[in-house]
């Protein structure tokens, strides 16, 4: 299982590099696609990992550098995606970015437990480039930015709900059935926060966004490095709560 769980991750680095290359020239079209298949790629490799984890430690371990890997390709793939028109598979990738950003945030999307998260170990970064390990703060941004992209798909052409089928609570249990890997990667393909559960699209939007900036300031407080992130994250919420309310005035 070791060699073949390496196979589909070089597979889907392979995927990502692919798309990379795809988008020095190529058009909006084969662009996107491309990204759709490295994300089909890692999404697979994901749902391989949390169905065949050997152990709660190593297990865990890679399971967090995956998921976060995902969420990465995902924020890199998704406005490539809604560029080629094709606003549906970025939804559904949006939405696969999110739980794996999720899964992977120390914090669990709680901004009161930012400061005690960052003290988690660091894990192994899977990605083309893949210089140093990801930290802790890295892993609570990219969890930030994830809500924020899916609340802009939401604000754009809402409900935004990802693939066909009742929303999946996000949850670090796999599914228990022997078809694991199909049932989890359609899972993640309409991933919900537990935190949005059963909320309209203008709820969820709001909720995200909001979560996003908190999760940002608790991170600014603890590490002034992200005070700029924070502060564009505040600029990117405003344009979405004005689709939905366009006379609020949003405070700075």
């Amino acid at each position: 299982m070791r060699v073949a769980l390496g196979r589909h991750l070089r597979a889907a680095l392979a995927a990502w590099t692919e798309a990379r290359d795809t988008d020095v020239g190529g058009g909006r079209l084969r662009v996107g696609l491309a990204y759709q298949r490295a994300m089909n790629h890692l999404l697979l490799y994901v749902t391989l990992v949390r169905a065949h984890q050997r152990s709660v430690s190593e297990g865990r371990a890679e399971l967090l550098a995956a998921c976060h890997a995902l969420s990465v390709l995902g924020q890199e793939a998704v406005p490539k995606i809604s560029a080629s028109r094709a606003p549906h598979h970025a939804d559904i990738q949006a939405r696969a970015a999110l739980a794996g950003a999720h899964l992977a945030d120390p914090a669990h999307g709680d901004h009161t437990e930012a400061a005690r998260a960052l003290e988690a170990p660091p894990v192994e970064r899977f990605a083309p480039d893949g210089r140093g390990d990801v930290t802790a703060a890295e892993r609570i941004a990219v969890a930030a930015e994830a809500r924020l992209l899916l609340a802009e798909l939401i604000a754009d052409h809402p409900p935004a709900r990802g693939a066909r089928g009742r929303p999946w609570r996000i949850t670090s249990e796999p599914a228990a059935s022997r078809l694991i890997v199909v049932l989890e990667r359609r899972r993640f393909r309409r991933a919900v926060l537990p935190s949005c559960q059963g909320l309209s699209a203008r709820s969820e939007a709001e909720t995200l966004g909001e979560e996003a900036l908190a999760l940002y300031a608790a991170l600014a407080r603890e590490r002034p490095s992200y005070a700029d992130a924070s502060r564009r994250a505040r600029e990117r919420y405003r344009e979405v709560a004005r689709v939905f309310d366009p006379a609020a005035i949003w405070a700075e």
